[in-house]
Order: C-alpha cells, then structure tokens, then sequence
C-alpha cells in the first residue's frame, strides 16, 4: 500500500472510498456533518435507516454518494465510546474498512479524525494491512485479492516524517502477521518441516539474521530425543531453527522466543478422530508466530538480542512411531514417561527450551497451539498464560492488550504438580484431565532452569473456523504483535 497526506477538503479528495468516524453515542457532526450536508443528507438517512450508533468495529456504506462529492462512497465506521477511544479502536477501524471495501476500491480517504495524534496512523495502518489479507493460492477460479492499493490520509498537522515512521511500523507488523497466516494456511502437504525451515533461511537472508539450521544427524548429535521420538513415525525429516536478531549496538538484554513447529499431528499411536485431526495444519502456529517475529525485527530495530527457535517435526503413525510408556531423555538429560503420543509438542518443547536455557536469555517466552484443556477454560478467543515469574506475565498481559490479542493468566498451582509425576521416570507428559493447559505448561517448567519464562498455550485463538470481525478465517497470526509489544512499546 501506497500512503499519501491529502491537502483537499473531503468533500473534493478523489478517491474509490471515503471512511469517516463516528464515535458511539456523538450522532453526526464535524467532518460527517459536512459530508453528510453535502450529499443531501444521505448519510443521516442511512445511520438512522441501520440504527448505527457508532459502535466499535461497526460500520455502515453509503455505495454511491451520486456525484456529489469527490469520492464515489462513503464507509462511517464506528469508533466506540470517547473516553476509551484511541489506538485499538483506530486499528479494528482499520481493519473494518479494509474487509469492506478491499474488493470494490483500490484507493480510500480517511477523515483528519484517523491520523490526527501520534500513534493513530500506525495504529490505522496496521489494521489496514491485517484487514486486508486474503489466501486464495490454491483456488483456481481467478479469485482476485485485495485491491487496496493507495490510501490518503486527510489531515492538517500530519508531517510526512511522521507518516513514514509511522506506516513503515504498521507495515513491519502486518506483513509479519500475515506471514503466520500464510504459513497456517499452507496444506501440510507442502508446508513441511523442511519447507518452515528454508522459509525461516529466507527471513534470515532477507533481514540479515544468523541463521542455524539442524537437520536429523545433527539433532541426533547434540541429544534431542524428544524431537527424534516425536518425527520417528513420519517420513518428514526433522528441523531445529534457531534464528538470531543482533542490534546495531550493544543489546540492552538478551531474550529468546520458542515455538511449537508440528506440521501435522494425528496423534500418532493415539491418533485422534478423524475430526479432530482435520485442522492440525495449524499445529505449527507458534513456530510461526516466532518466525514472524523475526521477520519484523530488522525493520523495527530493537536494541535487544533476539533468538528465535523452532522445534519441527511431523507426528504420525508410521511403523517406528514412538509409544505409550516409552522413556524419552531430553537435552537437559531428564526423563520423560510417555503416557499419551498426542501430547507430543511439550515433548519437542522440551528440547526446545532447554536449548534456550543454554544461551543464558534473561527471559524466555514459548508459544504453542499446546492443549484443548486450554480452549475448555478460555475458549476460542483467548490465549493462556502461564509463567514463573510476576514481572515477566505482567509485561506480555499489557502487551496483549495494546496489541488487541486476549490472553488471560491461569496459575501455576502446586497442588497439581502430582498429576505428571511418573513412577518410572523424572516427570511424564501429561497427567489427568483437570487442569490439563496447567499441568501441560508445568511439564515445561522443568526445562527453562531457573530463567524468567512465560508460555503462552494459542490453541484457541491460532486458528479461526469461521471469519470474525477482526480476524480472517484460517490462520489468525496472533502473537506476533503481543511479542513485538511487549519486547518493543509499540
């Protein structure tokens, strides 16, 4: 997309669309008075018509303004209430306007109300770009994308240093996002272990990142059974990706980000039904979340060290497939009871985090699409967090809400700890069904040592099976902005 400051009036600027706010309760007046006098009042006809009141992520068209005004129509979208209007309420506009008008305008206007503080533009930007994604790559009957292509921003004390900071954020940030989502997408046919790992080479190359790839001889070399017991019964080789982000200047800090990178996963021995296995393309969204991350980090400049790790591997049923009371040791040499092979990414995660534990990061967050117990207690809409220490939980929660991603903190509670306690082994993957996204995120705390950690379990809101107001159908790409935020301030 393509950003321009617009000098005119809005009645005059040329443009596909006009978007102008309304904010809940405050009827029509500034900037939508003076369109809506000039188009006859047809704008006021019509807010009254749907008994639009302004509310947040709402929106009404108007789908001609019949020659009167510049721009051929007109999209009022809601901005929610006054006191709590600002940055999240511009980004969902953003992304309102886009889904509406992203197949019938190539370029749209926005009233001075959309850029005129600092962080409004970024903020509008940013939804632009996630409102306008669309995966049509393997449909065959010229389904078009998007066609958003120009946008004017119609304000008076907007600067064009201003503007290109603030859309060169926004943009870092939803081309990352939709990265994820495209890597959700893909069909697990083509998006492999080894395919993640050379789109993670790629990021790399573009970004200049060091870039560490592990094939099977070396995951085999440095211990990694977990990842070995979870890949044996695929014929997709196995991927360790660790991408590395160094500042131009000496890092304030170091932190490492980890992700789940399962493919496919059918539950191995204890496949799941047939239903169930149906969207496990999707597994993988917490590796992808990291590698968006990644992405975004060169354009952004962060003066802190970032490694990015990824366990990857597929979980299938093939005749070398691992099984119910096995005993697998991980790359910190604990040992773990195999009670279900369908908890097999905490098993991955294991060798994953204490990897990440040997770089000495001051903080590290993983992200997995880690257990239904998680979507029983929070639903489709809202990630678990759980972590080992206060001050780190706190910064990702009020990163999440600046960011508009839900995450909600469940505890750490002892008294569950018994539940994967093995009699054979140091600790086994999964325990009874109560509290199971708990027990799952304290199997992890046994390899992090005694580093500041925080999980983060997406299994509900990495993947939406029906389009929402705010996010596509498929892949979400959440998380992505909840990280750069909370390691950022954006």
């Amino acid at each position: 997309m393509k950003f321009i400051i617009g000098k005119e009036n809005i009645k005059k600027v040329k443009a596909d669309a006009l978007v102008l706010g309304m904010l809940k309760g405050e009827g029509l007046s500034g900037d939508l008075k003076e369109m809506d006098k000039a188009l006859g009042g047809e704008l006021k006809t019509l807010v009254e018509s749907e008994k639009f009141e302004g509310e947040e992520g709402k929106a009404v068209l108007l789908g001609s303004t019949f020659g009167r005004a510049g721009v051929k129509r007109v999209l009022v979208v809601g901005l929610g209430a006054k006191r709590g209007f600002g940055r999240a309420a511009l980004r969902k506009a953003g992304i309102v306007s886009a889904k509406r008008l992203r197949k019938s305008s190539a370029s749209i206007a926005f009233g001075p109300r959309f850029s005129n503080k600092p962080g409004y533009v970024k903020a509008l930007s940013e939804g632009l770009y996630l409102g306008a994604y669309e995966f049509n790559k393997y449909k065959t009957n010229g389904e078009g994308g998007s066609r958003l292509s120009g946008i004017i921003l119609s304000s008076d004390g907007l600067t064009e240093k201003r503007l290109a900071t603030e859309t060169g954020l926004a943009r870092a940030v939803g081309e990352s996002t939709n990265l994820v989502r495209d890597l959700v997408n893909e069909p697990p046919v083509y998006m492999t272990p080894t395919r993640l790992a050379e789109i993670a080479a790629g990021i790399a190359e573009e970004g200049g990142l060091k870039c560490e790839i592990f094939g099977p001889e070396e995951i085999d070399r440095r211990g990694m059974r977990g990842i070995q017991a979870v890949t044996s019964g695929s014929d997709q080789e196995p991927r360790f990706i660790h991408l590395t982000y160094e500042p131009s200047k000496k890092p304030a800090k170091t932190i490492a980000i980890v992700g789940k990178g399962i493919t496919f996963d059918s539950g191995g021995l204890c496949i799941k039904p047939a239903d169930s296995m149906r969207t496990m393309k999707m597994d993988m969204a917490g590796a992808a979340a990291v590698l968006g991350v990644m992405k975004a980090l060169p354009a952004l400049k962060p003066r802190v060290r970032v490694h990015g790790l990824v366990a990857s591997c597929e979980n299938m049923t093939g005749p070398g497939a691992y099984k119910p009371d096995d005993v697998i040791r991980a790359y910190n040499g604990k040992t773990i009871e195999v009670i279900n092979t369908d908890a097999e990414g905490r098993i991955v995660l294991s060798d994953a985090l204490s990897y990440a534990a040997e770089l000495k990061a001051a903080e590290i967050v993983d992200m997995a699409t880690l257990t239904g117990a998680c979507i029983v207690g929070l639903g489709l809409y809202t990630a678990g967090l759980m972590s080992n220490d206060a001050k780190l939980a706190g910064k990702i929660l009020e990163a999440s809400r600046e960011a508009g991603e839900k995450i909600w903190e469940l505890p750490l509670d002892d008294e569950l700890r018994a539940e994967i306690k093995s009699d054979v082994a140091d600790i086994k993957n999964a325990g009874s069904r109560w509290g199971g996204a708990i027990t799952a995120a304290m199997f992890l705390e046994n390899f992090v040592g005694e580093t500041p950690w925080a999980h983060i379990d997406l299994a509900g809101p990495a993947y939406a099976e029906r389009e929402g107001e705010f996010y596509p159908k498929g892949g979400t790409g959440f998380g992505v902005r909840t990280m750069l935020d909370y390691r950022l301030g954006l």
